[in-house]
C-alpha cells in the first residue's frame, strides 16, 4: 500500500494487490491504541485506508455478514481507537471529501452503505450526520453509527429482548439516585409505565450470558484479572478485558427480572460483580463509548420509584467512582442488600429522614 501522505491520486483508483490480513490490521490498531507514536500512527493510517477501500469493493449483499465477521470486528476496533481525532493528511482529506460528496449526492444507490462504511473512520465522533438514519442506515449498523455520531438514534435502535425478560421504566430527566415528587409523577407518568429502549451493553444476553459468566473457568480468569488490576491499575490489556466484563455484567442486570436480583447478587455472579466494584476499577477514566452508555443508564435511575430502576442502578454502579453518587431520596425504594452494598463501596448512606427528592442535579463526575 502507498503511504497516505503521497497517495492522493491512488486512493480513488484501483489499490495495489498487496497481501494483508485482519490479524495484521487488528495488531496495528491495537498497537496504535497502546502506543500512539508517530510510527504507530502512520501504520494506523494505512490500516484505515486498507479497510476503507475494502468496504468500497465488498459485495453489497454480503455487507452485513462481513460486518459480523473478524474483518468487521477489526473495523469496529478502528472506529473505537480514536484515530479519527487526528488531523488528516492532505490525501486523506481529499479521500474524505470524495466519499462525503458521494454520500450527499446519491444516498439512494445500492452501494451507499459501502460508501458509508468507507467514510465513517475519517470522521471524529459527532461530526457525521445521516438524514433519517432509521431508514438510511441499515439496522445492523445503526448501533455503532449511533454511538459515534447520533446518540439520539440509540434510543430508537435499542430494543429490549426477552431472554430474561428485561425490566424497564420510562426515562427520567436527572441522572441522580432519587425519586420524583409524587405530584410530578401523577401528572407526567401514565398509569402503567412502558418499558424503554434500554441501552445494550453486550452482544451476549440473558440466560446465555449468565451461564457463561458463572462457568468456573471464567470466574477464575476474571477474578485473576481483577487481582492484577489491583496490583497494577495501569495495565492496558487488563483494563480492556475489565471494560468488557463491566458491560457484560451490566447487561445481565438489565435483562434480569426484579425478583431475580437478590438471588443474582448472592450467586457467584454477584461475587464477581462485588469484586469488580471493590477493585477500584470504576475510578478509571471512561472511554467515550462507555461514557455514552453510562449517561444512557443514568437517566434510568432518576426516579428510583419506577419499575426497573434497580436493574439500571446495578448496571450503572461500576461506571461511577466512589464518592460520585448522591442520594436524592431514592434509597427508600432500594432493598436492604443493595443499600448495604452502596454503603460499603460508595460511602455511608444518608438517614432516611434526611433524604430529599431528586433536584435534577447530575452526579459529580
Amino acid at each position: 500500500m502507498e503511504q497516505p501522505d503521497t497517495a492522493g491520486a491512488g486512493l480513488g483508483g484501483t489499490p495495489q494487490i498487496t497481501p494483508w490480513s485482519t490479524t495484521r490490521l487488528a495488531g496495528i490498531i491495537q498497537n496504535w491504541a497502546r502506543n500512539p507514536s508517530y510510527a504507530a500512527l502512520m501504520d494506523a493510517r494505512l490500516a484505515r485506508q486498507c479497510l476503507s477501500q475494502f468496504w468500497l469493493m465488498a459485495p453489497v449483499d454480503q455487507l452485513e455478514a462481513l460486518y459480523r465477521s473478524p474483518i468487521g470486528e477489526c473495523y469496529r476496533q478502528l472506529l473505537a481507537s480514536g484515530l479519527a481525532r487526528e488531523s488528516l493528511l492532505t490525501a486523506e482529506s481529499h479521500w474524505k471529501d470524495v466519499l462525503t460528496h458521494r454520500l450527499a449526492t446519491a444516498f439512494e444507490r445500492p452501494e451507499t452503505t459501502n460508501v458509508l462504511l468507507a467514510a465513517m473512520p475519517y470522521f471524529p465522533p459527532g461530526k457525521m450526520r445521516v438524514a433519517d438514519p432509521l431508514n438510511q442506515v441499515p439496522a445492523w449498523l445503526q448501533e455503532d453509527y449511533g454511538r459515534l455520531f447520533d446518540p439520539a438514534l440509540l434510543q430508537a435502535a435499542w430494543k429490549p429482548t426477552g431472554l430474561l425478560n428485561p425490566a424497564g421504566q420510562s426515562y427520567g430527566q436527572a441522572p441522580r439516585l432519587g425519586v420524583q415528587p409524587a405530584k410530578a409523577r401523577a401528572s407526567a407518568a401514565p398509569s402503567a409505565p412502558s418499558r424503554p429502549a434500554l441501552p445494550r451493553l453486550a452482544k451476549v444476553r440473558g440466560a446465555e450470558a449468565l451461564a457463561a459468566v458463572q462457568e468456573p473457568e471464567f470466574l477464575n480468569r476474571m477474578g485473576g484479572l481483577i487481582n492484577l488490576h489491583v496490583i497494577d491499575p495501569e495495565d492496558g490489556q487488563v483494563l480492556a478485558q475489565l471494560i468488557g466484563l463491566r458491560r457484560q455484567l451490566g447487561q445481565i442486570w438489565l435483562d434480569a427480572q426484579p425478583a431475580q436480583l437478590q438471588d443474582l447478587y448472592l450467586s457467584p455472579f454477584g461475587q464477581l460483580y462485588r469484586d469488580l466494584l471493590a477493585s477500584g476499577f470504576s475510578s478509571i477514566p471512561l472511554t467515550q463509548e462507555d461514557r455514552l452508555l453510562r449517561n444512557q443508564l443514568a437517566r434510568l435511575v432518576a426516579d428510583m420509584a419506577q419499575p426497573g430502576a434497580i436493574n439500571a442502578l446495578m448496571a450503572v454502579l461500576p461506571f461511577y467512582a466512589p464518592g460520585s453518587l448522591a442520594f436524592g431520596g431514592g434509597e427508600q425504594h432500594m432493598p436492604s442488600w443493595l443499600l448495604q452494598e452502596i454503603a460499603t463501596i460508595y460511602g455511608d448512606r444518608p438517614d432516611q429522614d434526611d433524604a430529599q427528592p431528586a433536584t435534577g442535579e447530575s452526579p459529580a463526575m
